[in-house]
């Protein structure tokens, strides 16, 4: 994944048969054992185990929200990996 060109979010959001996103977001939301979570640029870098819900992407297009029964999340440097219903 490249750098992102601006104070965004690179992201990945994958499942082994699809890509549900991929490219730069304003945030990203999410819940995992202790409740709900965002992700805004300049977060600390992490891996997490998502739960069943929904994963929001906030970008310039819009906001899309992806309904996942469990994944991984791994932030480093404004790069997130989701890995959905793994």
């Amino acid at each position: 994944m490249n750098q992102p060109a601006s104070n965004n979010l690179i992201v990945r959001f994958i499942s082994p048969f699809e890509t549900f996103f991929e490219g730069e977001a304003n945030s990203i939301s999410a819940v995992d054992q202790n409740g709900p979570f965002d992700v805004l640029p300049g977060h600390s870098n992490f891996i997490g185990i998502l739960v069943n819900g929904d994963v929001k992407i906030l970008s310039k297009d819009g906001s899309k929200s992806i309904g996942i029964s469990r994944g991984i999340i791994h932030v480093t440097n404004n790069m997130v990996e989701v890995f959905a219903n793994v």
